[in-house]
C-alpha cells in the first residue's frame, strides 16, 4: 500500500471512530440506550443485510432436548392450573372459616358481656347488703 493508502484508510477509521462515538453519546443522553443495545441492534441490522442463517443439524441430542423442552412446558402449565385451584380452595375454606371465626368472637363477647354484667350485678347486690 502506498502511503496516500494508508492515509486515507487511518482517516476514514478516524471518521468512522468519531461517528460511533457520537452516535453512542447521543444515544445514551437522548434515548437511555445503552451501548450494548445499540451494538446488538447494529449486529441484528448487518445479519439481517447478509441474510446468513446459522443451524444445527438434526441430531438424536436436539430431539431429547427437544422433548425435554416441550415436557418442562407442559409441567409448567400443569403446575399453573394447580396453584389456580389451590388459591381457589384456599378462598372458598378462608371464607367459610372466615364466617365461623366471625361468629365464634361474637359468642366470645357476647359471654364476656354477659359475665362482666353478672360480676356488676352480683356488686351491687353485695354492696346493698353490706349496707344493711
Amino acid at each position: 500500500m502506498e502511503y496516500a493508502d494508508k492515509r486515507a484508510v487511518n482517516q476514514s477509521i478516524i471518521v468512522l471512530t468519531a461517528v460511533l462515538s457520537l452516535v453512542l453519546v447521543l444515544s445514551w443522553t437522548n434515548w437511555r440506550a445503552n451501548p450494548i443495545d445499540i451494538f446488538r441492534y447494529l449486529g441484528a441490522e448487518i445479519g439481517s443485510t447478509v441474510g446468513m442463517t446459522v443451524g444445527i443439524p438434526e441430531n438424536p441430542f436436539n430431539a431429547l432436548a427437544q422433548q425435554l423442552e416441550e415436557k418442562e412446558e407442559q409441567l409448567n402449565e400443569k403446575e399453573l392450573t394447580l396453584d389456580q385451584r389451590e388459591a381457589e380452595m384456599q378462598g372458598r375454606l378462608f371464607s367459610a372459616g372466615g364466617n365461623i371465626i366471625l361468629v365464634l368472637i361474637l359468642v366470645v363477647i357476647m359471654l364476656l358481656f354477659f359475665l362482666i354484667s353478672v360480676n356488676f350485678y352480683l356488686d351491687y347486690k353485695e354492696r346493698k347488703t353490706r349496707r344493711n
